[in-house]
């Protein structure tokens, strides 16, 4: 099938380059015409417009700049396509709902690209929580905390999306996280957040958040994320009445303690982070063909979403775009 790719910056050339490598064509749109021209050099088709990369493809990859992400999905959805849509998938939840509807009218596929979801120490662990290994889980609390000029060195941080105080910072940029806490551990309702910049960046967007999340079966999670941590830190931890779990997303390791403190496993998973996206495009394609269902859908990311800007607002960020 033909896969059109709008954005093509760094996750937009990661997504092109897998599909590419899984067979499919792919048709790529970004206004900035040298990363059309990398596209070109990497076996895709270069479009000059988002209709032109629309026109004739089965599925879309929306990774455009975060403001412009409603606004890509309806054009995608309008053009018949199935979608596989980057964080956030908005920054406002009005309008969304409109729109899967459409998606669902039309058939359509909406893959939400969550991608821990793919990371195979945290399949793991839903694996052993979906089989009861763990009792029941009383508490959770995941720290993810790096420092953004490390991230893309080759770049300004105050340049790009996460300087934003409105479509950036560290709520919206570390949703994975939340994600994270609603697919071991059920939905759950922000019940309390603060937000704050710390003075280490030279940006107007936040770069250090905590929130307190409470679950439907009431266990209560905590979330720290922040921007200006050295060095970095992303582990969840879940406490149940048989042990614990503890995720490393970085090492890619799973830690599994029972309740006297005896390691029943301790697994470290091969591999790197750039084949859970390998894996995740994988999925969204198996999901178009009807293979298995989106590992997580438009209405799974709008409950998520939804609860990002609670917390948002609990914490006094200003409004998204």
């Amino acid at each position: 099938m033909t896969l059109a790719v709008l954005g093509l910056g760094s996750i937009g050339t990661r997504h092109a380059t897998n599909a590419l490598a899984l067979g499919e064509a792919v048709v790529g749109f970004d206004p900035d015409p040298a990363r059309r021209e990398m596209l070109a050099e990497i076996g895709g088709r270069p479009a000059g417009s988002r209709a032109a990369a629309l026109d004739g493809a089965a599925a879309a990859v929306v990774a455009s700049p975060n403001a412009h992400h409603l606004d890509d999905i309806g054009a995608a959805i309008s053009a018949g396509c199935h979608i596989m849509v980057e964080k956030p998938l908005a920054h406002s939840t009005s309008g969304v709902q409109a729109l899967l509807d459409a998606a669902k009218s039309g058939q359509r596929v909406v893959f939400a690209a969550h991608n821990l979801r793919f990371h195979p120490a945290v399949r793991a662990a839903k694996a052993i929580l979906d089989s009861g290994g763990l009792g029941t889980p009383l508490w959770a609390r995941a720290v993810a905390a790096s420092y953004l000029p490390d991230w893309r060195p080759q770049q300004d941080y105050r340049q790009g999306f996460a300087a934003d105080a409105r479509t950036g910072g560290a709520v919206f940029d570390f949703i994975h996280e939340f994600d994270l806490l609603a697919h071991l551990l059920g939905p759950y309702t922000a019940e309390a957040a603060m937000a704050r910049r710390s003075g280490v960046l030279d940006m107007a967007a936040e770069d250090c958040a905590d929130a307190i999340l409470r679950h439907q079966s009431g266990l209560v999670s905590t979330l720290h994320i922040d921007y200006v941590t050295r060095p970095a830190i992303r582990v969840t931890e879940v406490a149940g009445t048989e042990g614990m779990l503890r995720i490393d997303i970085p090492a890619r390791r799973l830690v599994h303690l029972a309740s006297d403190g005896e390691t029943l496993a301790e697994d470290s998973f091969g591999g790197e982070h750039g084949d859970d996206y390998i894996t995740e495009m994988q999925a969204f394609l198996e999901s178009i063909r009807g293979e298995t269902p989106p590992a997580c859908d438009g209405q799974e990311a709008l409950a998520v979403l939804a609860q990002v800007i609670r917390v948002r607002d609990l914490a006094g960020l200003p409004a998204g775009a």
